[in-house]
């Protein structure tokens, strides 16, 4: 039996009905664009004809009788207490660092000849002479130099009274190594390392620290094959609960790439070490997901929230034209949406906004699709399944940043690679 508790004025005029099933005690609505001041995950949040934010109920929007004058923003993807996180009605894929920059320094400007050596992107090891009494001395031969040697894909500049030595052509792995870009007699500093600090490594539910599952459905699904790749099939007996996700054939001792490593997970988690199951597999993924929040790890307070962010998203470099462009692209969307309040989330935001996506599994579509991506859906916007690998605003190393992997978990992706960006917006309520 329905009973009608309350009703509430929808956009456009008119009024929706809130109806409570007594048997169930459970509340429904039945109307289209309903307006509500107490939004949850799956609302949109919407500008109205008085650039007010205004929330539409998930499930009810209507563009059919939507008002002109209107616009829809993003969907409601989290709420905790009187805070919500919504997401942009649309993402793209964008790099996250265009190209690799070094800030130098340690040069002698005493018009002295000095010897350095240079080591660029797996270059021979160079001896790099130069005599400078001013900057733009020491700048100019450092030009001379890559000139010289035929680095074209390097280029070097002054911002900000800094010399800039700049790998341009930014395709594949960079970072200071012996291997890759090494320097003598000058010191060569990443500019991502000065930019954005390290983050720790996120603490687990089984008790350590690792590489964590970011989507226990999609992570259950994809690893539930067997897989020649160690990283997910052990190449030697395991002791512990290691980094990466561990593949059901493999915890299972049963994979045909690899003898049985994993006696170890089976005593952990299966009543049966001898029988394991499918479920106790299961829980195991289950186990590896981020403890959250947590006091320790990358999901500490002092890792939440924009500020890193905020210290990137308008950093720009000297391109090779000599225009400025966005170190950071992908930092830089973001923060277009909002009107400026947009921002890339951390790992933590990452995780309790989108945990219980279920767009991307076997048999869902956007419209049987969890709350976010049905709104999203609604809206005209970009979806966000849980095969799209995605950045997230937090330095792992000099070679890259997390990233929420199409198989599940987070793991590190380089700079230079392109994945899908999502900007939030935190609000407070009650909105003003």
């Amino acid at each position: 039996m329905e009973s009608k508790i309350n009703e509430k004025i929808f956009v456009g005029g008119g009024k929706s009905e809130v109806l409570l099933d007594e048997a169930t005690n459970e509340v429904s609505i039945k109307g289209i664009n309903v307006v509500t001041d107490n939004p949850c995950i799956g609302d949109i949040l919407c500008l109205d004809e008085n650039r007010k934010y205004k929330f539409i109920q998930c499930d009810t929007f209507h563009a059919g009788t939507f008002p002109s004058a209107w616009e829809t923003l993003g969907v409601v993807a989290m709420r905790k207490g009187n805070q919500v996180w919504v997401v942009a009605k649309e993402n793209a894929s964008k790099k996250f660092m265009d190209v690799y920059p070094y800030v130098v320094s340690g040069y002698e400007l005493d018009g002295a000849e000095h010897t350095a050596t240079l080591k660029l992107h797996g270059s021979d090891t160079l001896d790099f002479k130069y005599t400078a009494s001013t900057v733009e001395e020491f700048l100019a031969t450092l030009k001379s130099f890559l000139t010289t040697n035929n680095f074209t894909d390097w280029s070097a500049y002054i911002n900000d009274g800094e010399v800039y030595l700049q790998y341009d052509n930014y395709t594949s792995a960079e970072c200071l190594s012996a291997s890759i870009t090494h320097a003598s007699g000058i010191t060569l500093k990443a500019k991502c390392d000065i930019d954005m600090p390290q983050v720790p490594i996120a603490r687990r539910k089984c008790g350590n620290n690792g590489t964590f599952v970011w989507n226990a459905a999609r992570a259950k699904k994809y690893f539930k094959s067997d897989f020649t790749n160690t990283a997910y099939n052990p190449s030697s007996d395991l002791s512990s609960v290691q980094s990466y996700p561990v593949c059901y054939p493999a915890f299972c001792g049963t994979s045909q790439y690899q003898d049985d490593h994993c006696l170890y997970l089976r005593q952990r988690y299966c009543q049966d070490p001898d029988n394991p199951t499918l479920s106790e597999w299961k829980a195991y993924i289950d186990d590896i997901e981020p403890v959250s929040p947590a006091m320790i790890g990358s999901f500490a307070p002092k890792w939440r929230g924009r500020e890193t962010f905020d210290r990137i998203k308008n950093v720009t470099y000297t391109a090779t034209d000599g225009s400025q462009k966005p170190l950071y692209p992908g930092a830089n969307y973001c923060s277009k949406f909002f009107d400026g309040k947009g921002y890339m989330s951390t790992q933590y935001e990452f995780y309790e906004m989108f945990k219980d996506l279920t767009l991307g599994l076997d048999g869902v579509t956007n419209q049987t699709a969890d709350a976010v991506n049905r709104s999203l859906y609604a809206i005209g916007g970009t979806s966000i399944t849980v095969t799209m690998p995605c950045w997230l605003c937090a330095r792992i190393s000099s070679s890259g940043v997390y990233s929420a992997t199409g198989a599940g978990y987070a793991d590190g992706g380089y700079f230079y690679d392109s994945r899908l960006c999502i900007s939030a917006l935190l609000l407070d309520l009650p909105l003003e």
